[in-house]
């Protein structure tokens, strides 16, 4: 029978907290890349189309580029968070030998 693991809730939380933050800043860098790249081709902008794709494609790229990272952050936040495992025997014989004091 596999053991479910447990995590320290406050390491738990930080790694969460960070890769929420991180995810909607990667949306926020792809969100302004659309703009500038609709901007450019709706006639808006004095950028030539050829820049607005070059910059759209730069910003995709960041955008990819940070989830990556937050999901890397994620999991080696997570890896720490994780409690030592505890063995059942170690806890019964632990707990048989305190009750014959």
């Amino acid at each position: 029978m596999r053991q479910k693991k447990e995590y320290d809730a406050s390491i738990t939380s930080k790694a969460l907290t960070g890769l929420v933050l991180r995810i909607a800043i990667a949306g926020y860098i792809t969100y302004l890349a659309w703009q500038i790249l609709t901007g450019t081709l709706n006639g808006d902008s004095p950028i030539p189309v050829w820049g607005a794709w070059l910059i759209f494609a730069g910003f995709i790229a960041a955008g990819i580029s940070f989830c990556v990272f937050a999901v890397k952050q994620f999991l080696i936040l997570r890896k720490m968070a994780e409690l030592p495992e505890t063995k059942e025997t170690d806890i019964t014989e632990k707990n048989e030998t305190d009750e014959e004091d």
